[in-house]
């Protein structure tokens, strides 16, 4: 039997009748989701991330995190530290006060690239470039510009 015939192993198209979830209606069209207090609102319409992720720390500046091929890399500044989550540190983790960063730098790759901080020792994450203009900004704003490994 040819995947043409075969209707039943091909997914429903979007405009098709019956395509989207009832129970949480479609998410293309908004009038799905009803108005706030309407008592045809969909459960769907009353999800929110927000609603899953804890509160922030008041005190955080900037924070980005990623996995990649089974890695865990993150940053987070806050006023009076840094903290690096990555395998390149001894203990997964490394927690070090903002006042003790003496350089910065980049460490370009095709799909990743790796954020350097000299500090107490050298601490080192790779994240997706994605995160790489973002973190830039936030770094060049809380300690100047980046600058070249010593010796280098």
């Amino acid at each position: 039997m040819d995947a043409e015939s075969d209707m039943s192993r091909r997914a429903p198209e979007v405009d098709a009748p019956g395509a989207s979830d009832t129970a949480f209606g479609d998410f293309n069209v908004a009038s799905d989701f009803g108005e706030i207090g309407d008592a045809t609102r969909t459960a769907a319409a009353d999800l929110f991330f927000g609603d899953f992720a804890p509160p922030l720390d008041p005190d955080l500046v900037f924070e980005c995190s990623a996995s990649m091929n089974g890695e865990h890399g993150a940053v987070a500044l806050y006023e009076d530290r840094v903290i690096v989550e990555s395998p390149d540190e001894p203990d997964g983790e490394a927690v070090f006060s903002t006042e003790t960063v003496r350089a910065w730098w980049l460490v370009e790759g095709e799909t990743f690239f790796a954020l350097v901080v000299e500090a107490d020792v050298l601490h080192r994450t790779r994240l997706p470039t994605g995160f790489k203009a973002v973190l830039k900004a936030a770094f060049t704003k809380a300690f100047g510009p980046a600058t070249s490994p010593a010796g280098a």
